[in-house]
Parts: structure tokens; C-alpha cells; sequence
């Protein structure tokens, strides 16, 4: 033991030779905490050191040493996923360059920023461009990326992991080659299309660091008509019927919505057991046609209806409206999450998605502030532009709807069961809320949890993404969330 203890102190002394001072944090350095926490605090394993490298000279020089060390390590951004480990953390939040070029409509930024830095840098270099990115600007642009990554715009477009959107990717391999994957090795960048990770905490560990993206642009309307709607308890049967049949119109890829509870997450207070209801409206067609018959009409025409927040908005101001989620970040809650694919949507699939987040409040009513439950209403392209499931790393080809599910508390509010009572319910959800359909049990890469088969999740596309992984990870030393090797979902650090 003393001995191990001798080697880590060795090897952590070694690494803040390679990094500039200015870049090294410890507990002590006011930096620390913002780099290093992660979204749930009950994940954090405090990490002795974090390094922040601003340079690529300095990322070649960090990868292989940490490698070759006996030292747990994690990759992350902003922290979203909960990845954290007990000796370093290599933040990524120092490489924030950005180029855009009108000539070929491409983005190349650095794996440092979140995607509402991007929506900013977008508007002042970029006028009247956009890019397929997170709805989310706190979320980071790498980890979501490496995870499929839905956008506003997929219903045009496509994920953001998608050929046509994510281009290529400069990585540093375990020996310390900076290369770009799509020029280096077309398999370990189709492994990278949603198949990638050691940013959030659930993503799969590929053996290396993306330290840039290129992205396609395109041409984008900054007059979307968007906002809430808040609507009463009362008003779910008919809300449910009134998603129902607009999930059967024809398919218009500017069109969009999420259906959400409301409460704690939306800047409301807490709604128990039987929570109102909010949607979100996205139509990129413009305000006219958002508040006609081919729009969102009749969410207008439910009793007890306010949009008091519906206007018209640019991508990056709409963007924003997710900063609410916000007070949930490093606030001491436990916090899981799920993404099951849902096939169909019926009159029924909120009610079954309200009956199954009133069971989860009988059984913790501390899950109410900090839980939520968003139907992520998709376009068919959202899911079906890539070109089929073995065009990327994971294989979400032929689905269509998102149902994300968060059950998060305080420690203080939490029985002792709590996990156990979190993974249950997180595990039935999709067969609950699919009711009569057939549940495909898939679900979204960038919310795994430990009970998730990745033959599932991963399909036929598993055993290429565990030889890829064997090719430039031997000694399985990227390991965090996502174990390729053991094909389970790691929770907390690897020994």
C-alpha cells in the first residue's frame, strides 16, 4: 500500500512538470471546484489534481503519462455527465479555439466549450449560420457529441454525431499523436459517432482525447417561434390526445416540441405527485405559421393555457431557455437519468408517462425536487438521416421519440434504498410508457445506467466498437462509464 502510495505521489509530481502552473489546480486553487465538480455531487470522488492544458503540445505530453500511470484519471468538459475520478481530472475547457469558413460552410472549434459559447461565437462570426447542436448551452459540445447528440435542428438534419453534420475529429492518442480521426482511421471515427466518450459519465471511454471538431454549417432563420406553454393538471387527457394526433400529421422537419412536467427544473416550485404540464414549441417556419392549425394551435385553445414566454427567438436565445435546469447543477442531489426510445405515441403516452412519475413520488417524494420527465417529441429525419444502423458507433436508425427521464433528490430527502428505488423505476419506465407498443428497449447512448444491456443499446454494431476499443486501448485504461470490455455501466471510480 505505502508503496502505491509512493508511485501515485510520483506520477502526480511528474505531471505537474508537463503542464504550465497556471494550468494545474488543487483543492486549494479557486479554480478547483468549477472544474472539477461534477452535476451530481454524490459522484464526486475529489481528484487530487486537475489539469487544464490551453495547448496541443501540452495534451501530447499529458496523454501518454497518463496512460502509463497507475493513477485514476478522467476526461471531462463542463461536467454534465458526473464523471470524476479519485487522482486527475484532464478538463478540456482550456482549447476554445474557433474558426468558421464561409468558403466550404465549416465550424473547427475546440473541445473546450458549451454549445451556448458555440450559439454566441456563431452569432458574431457566423450571422445567419448555424450548426446541429445540444438544445441545452450548458451542455458540452464534445460529450454530446460522442453520444449521438439531439438538436433542435436534427428533425432537418440529423444528430449532431450524424456524417453530415460531424465531419471529423482531431484526437490524442495513448502514445501521443495528435491526428484527425476521419483522416487517420475512417473506423475509429465511425466509432466515434455516438459510440465515444470518458466526457459524460455514462458514454463509452474510446481510447483518446478529441481535442477539436470539424462541423458543418448551414444557413439557418433566426426568427423561431418558440416558448412555454403552461398548462394545469386538469388539462392532461386532452393534452395527451391533442400530442397523439399530432404525432400522426405528416412530417414537417421545422416543427418540433418537448412535452414536460412542470415544477422544480422549470424555475417553478415543486408539484408533487400530480404536476402540470409544459410544453416547449420549436417551429423554424416562423410565428405565423406556429400559431396556425399546421402549428401549435391548439395548445393555445386548452383551458388554463399561459405563454407568457412565447415570442420569437433566435436559436441561441431559445437555447437559453434550458438555463433553468441549471439549479440542479452541484447542488447535492442524487440524480439519475434514462432516455428509452419510444416507437409510437398514443392517447396514452403521457398519462402512462404521468401514472409512472406519480408512482416514482409514492415511493420518494424527494424525487420532487429534482426530477423530470420530458417527452422529446422527434421529426422522422431526427433518427433516420445517417444512412442506416451501421453508419455510426451507435446504431439509432428507425426510431423516432425520446422519452428522458431524471429522478434526482436531496441527500437529506432520500430513504435509504434510494438508489435501488431510482433504478427500478428507471428501468421500467420504457415498457411502462410504451403500454400496448412493443418497448424496442433502446435507448439513448448519453443516459446509461448500470442495468442496461449494451447488446441493447449497442446492438450489432457492439462487437466493432469492442475492437476498436481493444486496437487503441489494451490496457483499458480510458475506463469511465461506459466498460466496453465487460459490456456494463461503471458507476464511480475504477480500481
Amino acid at each position: 500500500m505505502a508503496s502505491q502510495t509512493q508511485d501515485k505521489e510520483k506520477s502526480l509530481t511528474h505531471l505537474r512538470t508537463l503542464v504550465p502552473p497556471n494550468e494545474v489546480f488543487d483543492e486549494s486553487h479557486p479554480s478547483y471546484h468549477a472544474s472539477s465538480a461534477p452535476w451530481s455531487t454524490h459522484e464526486d470522488r475529489h481528484p487530487t489534481l486537475v489539469l487544464q492544458p490551453s495547448t496541443l503540445e501540452t495534451l501530447t505530453r499529458l496523454v501518454p503519462a497518463l496512460y502509463a500511470s497507475n493513477l485514476d484519471f478522467a476526461v471531462r468538459n463542463t461536467g454534465t455527465g458526473s464523471v470524476s475520478a479519485r487522482d486527475v481530472i484532464l478538463s478540456t475547457q482550456g482549447l476554445k479555439g474557433f474558426v468558421f469558413n464561409p468558403a466550404d460552410e465549416t465550424v473547427t472549434l475546440g473541445s473546450g466549450f458549451s454549445w451556448g459559447e458555440v450559439d454566441a461565437l456563431m452569432e458574431e462570426h457566423a450571422p445567419g449560420y448555424a450548426v446541429v447542436g445540444a438544445r441545452c448551452g450548458w451542455v458540452g459540445v464534445t460529450g454530446s457529441a460522442l453520444v449521438g447528440g439531439l438538436s433542435w435542428l436534427s428533425h432537418e438534419f440529423g444528430l449532431i454525431s450524424d456524417p453530415e453534420n460531424l465531419l471529423d475529429m482531431q484526437i490524442v492518442l495513448r502514445d501521443g499523436r495528435a491526428v484527425w480521426a476521419g483522416e487517420a482511421d475512417k473506423e475509429l471515427m465511425w466509432a466515434l459517432r455516438g459510440g465515444g466518450g470518458n466526457f459524460g459519465g455514462k458514454a463509452i471511454p474510446l481510447p483518446r482525447l478529441v481535442t477539436a471538431l470539424q462541423l458543418q454549417a448551414r444557413r439557418y432563420t433566426t426568427q423561431i417561434f418558440t416558448g412555454r406553454v403552461f398548462l394545469p393538471y386538469s388539462a392532461l387527457h386532452e393534452v395527451s390526445k391533442a400530442v397523439a394526433m399530432m404525432a400522426a400529421r405528416p412530417a414537417d422537419p421545422k416543427l418540433a416540441m418537448h412535452v414536460t412536467k412542470r415544477g422544480s427544473g422549470l424555475g417553478e416550485a415543486a408539484q408533487g405527485g400530480k404536476p402540470g404540464i409544459a410544453i416547449y414549441m420549436y417551429d423554424a417556419n416562423g410565428e405565423a405559421h406556429g400559431r396556425s392549425e399546421a402549428g401549435f394551435a391548439w395548445v393555445f385553445r386548452i383551458a388554463g393555457a399561459e405563454g407568457a414566454t412565447v415570442g420569437v427567438r433566435s436559436l441561441r436565445e431559445m437555447h437559453a431557455m434550458a438555463n433553468s435546469f441549471l439549479e440542479w447543477r452541484d447542488t447535492s442531489l442524487f440524480h439519475w437519468s434514462s432516455a428509452p426510445l419510444i416507437a409510437e405515441i398514443d392517447e396514452q403516452t403521457l398519462l402512462r408517462a404521468w401514472e409512472w412519475w406519480e408512482e416514482s413520488f409514492r415511493l420518494c417524494e424527494g424525487f420532487q425536487e429534482g426530477s423530470t420527465v420530458i417527452l422529446e417529441f422527434m421529426q422522422e429525419a431526427a433518427m433516420c438521416s445517417s444512412g442506416g444502423r451501421s453508419k455510426t458507433g451507435w446504431p439509432h436508425h428507425g426510431r423516432r421519440h425520446v422519452m428522458q427521464i431524471v429522478l434526482g433528490c436531496k441527500p437529506e430527502a432520500a430513504p435509504a434504498n434510494i438508489r435501488e428505488i431510482a433504478m427500478k423505476q428507471l428501468a421500467k419506465a420504457g415498457a411502462h410508457i410504451s403500454g400496448p407498443h412493443e418497448f424496442p428497449k433502446e435507448y439513448h447512448a448519453g443516459f446509461l445506467q448500470e442495468w442496461n444491456d449494451l447488446d441493447e443499446v449497442y446492438g450489432e454494431n457492439l462487437p466493432r466498437l469492442q475492437e476498436v476499443k481493444r486496437k487503441y486501448d489494451p490496457q483499458n485504461r480510458f475506463n469511465k462509464g461506459v466498460d466496453l470490455m465487460s459490456e456494463k455501466v461503471r458507476v464511480g471510480p475504477v480500481a
